[in-house]
C-alpha cells in the first residue's frame, strides 16, 4: 500500500449534519415560479376575453351599419305616394314609417323591443351575428332643395329627410350597437 492510502484510512471521518437548505431554497423557487405562471395565465385569459369583446362590439357595429344602409335602400325604393308616416303607437309593428319621435328613447330599449318594433334587415349573412339587425324609419322633415331651380317645374322642389335608427348585435345579443343617420330623398 502506498503512504497516501494509509493516510486516508487514518484520517478521522467527520459526519456533518445536513440541514436541507438546498431543498428549502428549491421549494421556494418552485412556489415563486408557480405564482408567476398563474399570474401570466390569468392575464392571458383576461386579454382573450377583452379581444373577444372588442370583436363582438365590432360585429354589432357592422351589423347596425348594414341595417342603416338597408333602411336607406328601403326608403329609396318605396313609392312616394304610399310612403306616409304612421302613428307608431297605433300601427302594428313593425311600422313602415313613423312620425318623428314616436319612439322616444330608442337607445334605452333592449333588443326584444327592437325585434318587435324594428324592421329586420335580412340581407345579413347567416351565422355571423346572433340575430338580424333591425331598423326604424321616421319622417324627419321636409326641406326646400337649395339646388333646385324654382323657375323649372320639372325640378324637384323639396327633399324629404328621414331619420333611420338601427341596432345590431354581435355574436351574442349582449353586444349592441345603435346607429342613427339622416337620409335625404328627393321627391
Amino acid at each position: 500500500m502506498s503512504p497516501f492510502t494509509d493516510l486516508i484510512h487514518t484520517l478521522p471521518v467527520v459526519h456533518k449534519r445536513q440541514t436541507g437548505a438546498s431543498l428549502v431554497v428549491s421549494l421556494m423557487l418552485l412556489v415563486v415560479l408557480t405564482l408567476l405562471g398563474l399570474s401570466s395565465m390569468q392575464s392571458t385569459i383576461m386579454q382573450e376575453r377583452m379581444s373577444n369583446n372588442v370583436r363582438d362590439k365590432g360585429l354589432a357595429f357592422q351589423a347596425a351599419e348594414s341595417a342603416v344602409r338597408g333602411g336607406e335602400d328601403w326608403v329609396k325604393n318605396q313609392d312616394i305616394s304610399k310612403l306616409k308616416a304612421q302613428n307608431g303607437s297605433s300601427c302594428s309593428p313593425p311600422c313602415n314609417l313613423v312620425n318623428l319621435d314616436d319612439y322616444l328613447n330608442m337607445a334605452g330599449q333592449n333588443f326584444n323591443w327592437w325585434e318587435t318594433n324594428g324592421r329586420a334587415y335580412i340581407d345579413m349573412p347567416t351565422g355571423v351575428v346572433a340575430s338580424a339587425p333591425r331598423f326604424i324609419v321616421e319622417e324627419h322633415s321636409i326641406q326646400r332643395d337649395s339646388l333646385a331651380d324654382s323657375t323649372d317645374n320639372n325640378s324637384p322642389p323639396v327633399r324629404t329627410l328621414y331619420r333611420l335608427t338601427a341596432v345590431g348585435v354581435g355574436g351574442t345579443i349582449t353586444a349592441e350597437s345603435i346607429i342613427e343617420t339622416l337620409y335625404a330623398r328627393i321627391d
